[in-house]
C-alpha cells in the first residue's frame, strides 16, 4: 500500500494527487487501505520524477469529494507476475 496526498479537484471532474513514487498509467486507487472503496484510475502523470503528480479520473464526484476531505488515497501493491510455467497445468507426454 503506498499513500497519495489528494491536493485539489479540477473544474473537469478529476482529481490531482501527489505520490513518492513513479505509478503506472490506469493504476486504480481506492480511499481505504484495505482496498473496498474505489476511488479511480491514474489517467496522466507529470512533474518531478521523485514526487511526481498525479491525474485522477474518479468513479463519481461524491467519491470525489470525500477524498478531497480526506486528503489521502491509496494504491495497492499487487504480487509480481512470474513467467515461466502455468501452476497447476497438466503435464503433455
Amino acid at each position: 500500500m503506498r499513500k497519495v496526498k489528494i491536493l485539489h479537484n479540477l473544474p473537469n471532474g478529476r482529481i490531482i494527487g501527489r505520490a513518492n513514487y513513479q505509478p503506472k498509467i490506469n493504476t486504480p486507487i481506492f480511499l481505504d487501505p484495505l482496498g473496498k472503496k474505489r476511488l479511480g484510475k491514474i489517467y496522466d502523470i507529470f512533474g518531478p520524477v521523485d514526487k511526481p503528480y498525479l491525474n485522477i479520473i474518479p468513479v463519481s464526484s461524491t467519491l470525489r469529494d470525500e477524498s478531497l476531505k480526506r486528503g489521502e488515497a491509496f494504491i495497492l501493491q499487487r504480487g509480481r507476475k512470474i513467467k515461466g510455467k502455468r501452476k497447476g497445468s497438466p503435464r503433455r507426454k
